[in-house]
């Protein structure tokens, strides 16, 4: 009797379903999550800007007399290409390297690790928690966009 060789259709369907279930979930990994991690530093920033926003509106005149060495004091967040957060003294126009508990931004260790880029800003808040460097202006994270509009408010576009 002549013996068939080959795979059955049932048998084919199944390898097919399961090479579909397995691209589905191992290609994502392998071209990598730049979509979300836009996101994430998107949200991170606009709570960092509505965070400092509130502290300005908050911070009375003794407040403001320490702000050379409080964090807290500082009214503006610096935007660099690769990172963004609160300098360690309000007078710096750089970030630090790494940053205290609470985060107060994105470290240089975080910053190598990741492919986000950021349209730089400096951003300085004044006591109605307005900003007069960057009224009215867009920031970029990689093609995520946070708008600051000349009263002060802050949203997504």
């Amino acid at each position: 009797m002549f013996k068939k060789s080959g795979f059955t259709l049932i048998e084919l369907v199944i390898v097919i379903i399961l090479l579909g279930i397995l691209a589905a979930t191992a290609i994502p990994k392998f071209v990598g999550n730049d979509g979300f991690e836009a996101q994430a530093y998107r949200d991170q920033l606009v709570q960092l800007l509505k965070t400092v926003q509130q502290q300005a509106m908050s911070c009375d005149v003794n407040c403001r007399d320490g702000r050379e060495t409080n964090p807290y004091a500082c009214n503006k967040v610096i935007i660099e290409n690769d990172r963004f957060g609160i300098p360690a003294n309000c007078n710096d126009s750089s970030l630090p390297t790494s940053f205290d508990v609470p985060q107060l931004g994105i470290s240089q260790a975080e910053a190598d690790t990741s492919a986000i880029s950021f349209s730089t800003h400096t951003i300085e808040f004044d006591s109605l928690g307005i900003v007069s460097s960057c009224a009215g202006c867009n920031i970029d994270i990689s093609g995520e966009q946070i708008r600051i509009e000349s009263q002060g408010y802050i949203h997504e576009l």
